[in-house]
């Protein structure tokens, strides 16, 4: 697999051309590992020089990511997702509006007694138990999202949370419970590193960076519905403002 030497175009940008056409034609996916500067320099016939320059241009742009002491791989598409003037969108529908297949794996759900801030937010008198669901959220397989949610109790009593196997939450309140959200929501963004216990469920390394997204979600008559505690890959997704 020569590159064209006698080209006015420079090497290195013919093998991101070609790098970019193989991801493109499935030859790699997201998640597979490229091969090392070595393999890729006798491959094409090229210096490591130019095979080096080739890959920090394409983690420049986001279409590989390199993993220290592990390699370099495809990274997968972002995710863009608007939170603007208040109106939240949900997952799901970022995932479609991308091109991409969402769907969802429940990893638990336990009743637990509400703390302080989410009794002042959801308004917990008398009742203060809540739902506790931690699933993680996937577009086309690839994990994106821990997702904890904080619903109580009396708001989906008899809750088969089986039902959110694969599914939307959001769906399952409208169909299940005939609630529907309301389409402003209050979020809060900030940075974190990834928490050790959910590396694997991310499948990320220890130390990555990851987005948290706490958002406080009324019903269609503005009363306290859930509140939901978003992990996100940060290099896998993208927030717009």
């Amino acid at each position: 697999m020569e590159l064209d030497k006698n080209s006015q175009q420079p090497l290195y940008m013919q093998l991101m051309k070609e790098i970019k056409e193989q991801i493109q034609n499935g030859y790699y996916k997201p998640g597979d590992q490229i091969p090392t500067e070595n393999q890729l320099s006798e491959l094409y016939q090229v210096s490591r020089i130019t095979v080096r320059r080739t890959i920090e241009e394409l983690c420049a742009q986001g279409v590989l990511v390199k993993r220290q002491g592990k390699g370099t791989f495809v990274e997968a598409p972002k995710i863009y997702r608007k939170i603007e003037n208040d109106n939240n969108m949900s997952f799901s529908a970022a995932c479609r509006a991308n091109g991409r297949r969402p769907s969802s794996h429940i990893i638990s759900c336990t009743v637990m007694d509400a703390e302080n801030w989410q009794m002042e937010f959801l308004k917990l008198h008398a009742d203060r138990r809540l739902y506790h669901i931690e699933r993680i959220l996937s577009a086309d397989d690839l994990p994106i999202i821990y997702e904890h949610i904080y619903i109580p109790v009396s708001r989906v009593p008899d809750l088969q949370v089986e039902r959110l196997e694969g599914g939307s939450f959001t769906r399952m309140l409208s169909e299940e419970y005939n609630v529907q959200e309301s389409e402003k929501g209050h979020s809060t963004v900030e940075v974190r590193m990834i928490p050790q216990s959910i590396t694997e469920h991310l499948k990320m390394n220890t130390g990555e960076p990851v987005m948290i997204l706490t958002s406080y979600i009324n019903d269609k008559e503005e009363n306290p519905l859930y509140i939901s505690y978003e992990i996100i890959a940060g290099g896998r997704y993208r927030i717009s403002i």
